[in-house]
């Protein structure tokens, strides 16, 4: 009778390190599908509460997504362009204006929409800006700043920039700012093409699909790995 030899550890070892990692990736993308049903949750209900007034006081810190409408003027001289922003595939701008609130200093950014890139970057767009008191309507939304090429911010009052971070505006500009971006209404005087979408666009369903990708790789991997294991068995039995 001939010895048995044994299937040596380190396949069964790194099978089972790339099959946590499969598992991992799809819990991983479970939690994101859940994270983005509660941020649609958030969309939803906030989207329907009653209109916020916005006033010299800072907006608490869970006002986002909420309407909200301010009476004021715009301030053309901080006015700058968004890049990097699409419409239908046609490459352009998103036109941030600030915007004085009545009887004070502090002003709140006005994202007025979208505009094309008619020309090259060294024609940029030259939105115009309303004059006068006027009250504005829209949605209040916050700003995460993403991934920019940008050494150090620009200056304030720079006609474009890569990114938008409210904080960092804050420090820059020559007066108080609320924590928000205003999106102008589709329905009010003074915006562009303005088709706001909800946050991260929440596809749930997405994270949801990728989650079973990673699942049924880690069910494949698994059963493929037994096949050859039981197939080796045979041959050193």
């Amino acid at each position: 009778m001939g010895s048995r030899k044994v299937l040596r550890p380190a396949p069964l070892i790194v099978a089972m390190a790339a099959v946590a990692i499969l598992v991992g990736l799809g819990v991983w993308q479970l939690d994101r599908a859940t994270q983005k049903k509660h941020l649609l949750s958030e969309f939803t209900a906030h989207s329907r509460e009653l209109s916020i007034r916005v006033t010299a006081q800072p907006l608490d810190p869970d006002r986002a997504y909420f309407p909200a409408h301010a009476r004021g003027e715009f301030d053309s001289a901080g006015q700058f362009l968004l890049d990097n922003r699409t419409h239908k595939g046609q490459p352009g701008f998103h036109v941030l204006t600030p915007f004085r609130i009545n009887d004070s200093n502090v002003h709140i950014f006005v994202d007025r929409g979208w505009v094309p890139l008619t020309g090259t970057r060294e024609t940029l767009p030259q939105p115009q800006t309303p004059d006068g008191m006027r009250e504005i309507r829209g949605q209040l939304a916050v700003a995460t700043p993403g991934f920019t090429l940008e050494r150090e911010a620009p200056p304030f009052g720079a006609p474009l920039r890569q990114n938008l971070d409210l904080a960092g505006l804050a420090n820059l500009a020559p007066y108080p700012l609320q924590p928000y971006v205003l999106r102008l209404g589709p329905d009010e005087f003074g915006g562009f093409v303005r088709e706001w979408p909800a946050p991260a666009n929440l596809s749930v369903s997405r994270h949801q699909a990728y989650a079973i990708q990673w699942f049924a790789m880690a069910v494949v991997f698994v059963a493929v790995f037994v096949a050859l294991a039981r197939r080796e068995r045979r041959k050193i039995v």
